[in-house]
């Protein structure tokens, strides 16, 4: 019998990585959920035809008829096929076209929290087409007939909101279980390997507008400022303070797209000094200043 507090081995739950470091791989799924940001059924036309479009969030797509399309990095055509299920992962670069007279076209947006967007970058690098489902497909239907009634007739949204993560959370499991079980281990063990700087991750998350410098984020995870430095490079790919740019930008680049807040109140909730300091940084890694951002990417 194992004493208490000590730690058993098993198979099922623990692995060893390349350089024989034990790691578990429970817990780290268990964090895992979904947020909801807008769903909507509308009808498409030859106007769809957005360029460029490159969210932090990804998307759900359903079409009841042919004729939409995605363009992808390099010309690649990704046809939108009718009655089937699609993710578009944040980070995928995409423009839109639609060849059809009129398209019902379904889509959620909504983000994918719990893993890090390296190691899920790991599974989803591009956008995906769901294995046949009979069941979600005809959820889509049902949604998507809910969605197109006036919302104060509607009734109770937390119900639709519920149906919809739910319907998310199905597809979202259908993919894991199509993608290659190494695929799927890379995943995992790349959110593992972050687990020495989960604290200053979560912290990052929840206050991009708060002090977030390397003193902060080291004393959360219970290390000198240098070690945390390093520590942090080697889990996550890039320095701190390069990291938590990224994410100011990428939490702007969602409130642009998913609300009305002025380009001002955005800077200043994601931390950045002031509007031309944003404009000029957003413009920078995103390719677009905020306004125009904002008027091209609602799609």
């Amino acid at each position: 019998m194992a004493e208490a507090g000590s730690v058993v081995y098993n198979p099922d739950i623990m692995r060893h990585d390349a350089s024989g470091t034990l790691y578990r791989r429970d817990g780290l799924t268990d964090r895992l959920h979904l947020r909801l940001f807008t769903a909507e059924r509308r009808q498409i036309t030859p106007e769809w035809r957005t360029q460029d479009v490159l969210s932090s969030y990804w998307r759900f797509y359903a079409n009841a008829e042919a004729g939409a399309s995605l363009v992808l990095d390099g010309g690649e055509g990704f046809p939108l096929e009718a009655g089937r299920l699609y993710f578009v992962p944040a980070g995928v670069r995409f423009s839109c076209r639609c060849d059809a007279a009129r398209v019902r076209h379904f889509y959620v947006h909504f983000d994918v929290l719990g893993l890090p967007a390296p190691a899920l970058r790991e599974l989803f690098g591009r956008p995906v087409c769901l294995p046949s489902s009979g069941v979600l497909e005809a959820e889509v239907g049902v949604l998507g007939d809910a969605l197109a009634v006036p919302h104060p007739a509607r009734g109770d949204d937390l119900t639709l909101h519920c149906r919809l993560k739910s319907l998310l959370y199905a597809s979202l499991a259908l993919c894991l279980e199509a993608a290659p079980e190494d695929r799927r281990e890379r995943c995992l063990l790349h959110a593992a390997r972050m687990e020495p700087v989960r604290p200053a991750l979560e912290l990052i998350e929840a206050d991009l507008s708060g002090d977030l410098s390397n003193a902060r984020l080291a004393a959360l995870c219970c290390l000198s400022e240098d070690h945390f430095a390093r520590r942090f490079r080697e889990c996550v790919g890039a320095p701190p303070g390069e990291w938590v740019a990224r994410r100011r930008v990428e939490a702007a680049a969602q409130r642009l797209l998913l609300t009305d807040d002025t380009i001002e109140g955005i800077a200043e909730a994601c931390g950045f000094a002031n509007r031309f300091y944003f404009s000029r940084v957003f413009a920078r890694r995103m390719g677009a200043a905020p306004a125009a951002y904002r008027r091209a990417g609602r799609v």
